[in-house]
């Protein structure tokens, strides 16, 4: 034990400690008590110093223990704190979590809803699906003999057309012959066959007249249609014309200034339509012979070639 310089003061450093009549023993007036054993007193104080460390060890554990108590209460209280608002997150998020579980329910709900509808109408259009199918079936059931009536009534009006065209075999078309009052259309027809060497006399002519032409605004003047007695004579005096030189107005001492006049066979409106069309085709793709006989319409690209006979629109793309 280390020395120190001055005694320790035995009674300033615990004021709680009593002044019992045991420390009066020791300060005793020698005079009045004998003076006690020094071992005696030292133990006696020793004594009272562990009481008093008692004491004190006492009061720190239970001021350390307070404030370890304090502390962890305090920890605690803050954990709790934190724990509370933790659980209080979660609570939140949990309501969030159920407000859209209930948001994604109804979505799911009302998207159940539309796909019923969507089934509903899908049938429906199923139904209405297999109902057309039906009547277009029934429809091309019917069809059918309309086709078949379509294609036989096609035939009918050819067959007529050639009929018509029989019915003319006979006739000669002649064109562009100026109109004069009071003309005589006999006297025409037997100057045209004097001047292509072919005479016609007055028994050979059934008919002669002139007919107007289909667009009424066409300015050329009326053709001229007369009948023979035969087909043969008609072709006859075709063949004349077309070995001739040509043929216009002048030869024929009709005054006026001159026109050129063409001598053919009487062909129906149909059949002139298609005749036209043939010949812009045959212009177009540099046909060198487009003409007519017995009614029906013949080409020929060359001197060489073959003959076309073209009898519908349909024959024209032979010519392409």
């Amino acid at each position: 034990m280390a020395l120190q310089r001055t005694p320790p003061n035995k009674f300033s450093s615990n004021p709680d400690i009593p002044l019992s009549t045991d420390t009066e023993i020791l300060y005793v007036n020698p005079r009045k008590r004998k003076q006690p054993d020094v071992e005696d007193a030292i133990a006696l104080l020793e004594k009272k110093f562990e009481q008093q460390l008692l004491m004190w060890n006492e009061k720190i554990a239970q001021s350390i223990t307070g404030g370890i108590t304090a502390a962890v209460n305090s920890a605690l209280a803050g954990e709790m704190s934190k724990l509370s608002a933790t659980l209080s997150d979660i609570n939140t998020n949990i309501q969030k979590l159920n407000a859209d579980n209930v948001r994604i329910n109804n979505a799911l709900t009302e998207t159940n809803l539309r796909l019923t509808d969507m089934e509903k109408s899908l049938n429906f259009s199923a139904e209405r699906q297999d109902l057309f199918d039906n009547k277009i079936k029934a429809l091309e059931d019917k069809i059918s003999p309309t086709i078949v009536l379509s294609t036989q009534l096609q035939a009918l009006e050819n067959k007529v057309a050639d009929l018509e065209q029989q019915a003319r075999e006979c006739n000669i078309e002649i064109c562009n012959v100026p109109e004069r009052r009071n003309e005589n259309l006999v006297h025409i027809l037997e100057s045209i066959g004097n001047e292509i060497n072919h005479p016609i006399r007055i028994s050979d002519i059934t008919s002669v007249h002139r007919v107007p032409h289909a667009d009424q605004k066409n300015p050329r003047p009326k053709n001229i249609i007369a009948k023979l007695t035969s087909r043969l004579l008609r072709d006859n005096f075709i063949s004349a014309y077309r070995t001739g030189k040509g043929l216009d107005t002048t030869k024929l001492s009709i005054t006026g200034s001159p026109h050129k006049i063409f001598v053919n066979e009487h062909l129906t409106l149909k059949k002139k339509h298609l005749f036209r069309q043939c010949r812009e085709a045959a212009r177009k793709y540099e046909y060198k012979y487009v003409w007519i006989k017995h009614g029906t319409i013949l080409a020929r690209k060359s001197d060489t070639a073959a003959v076309i006979a073209i009898r519908s629109p349909q024959d024209i793309s032979k010519i392409i």
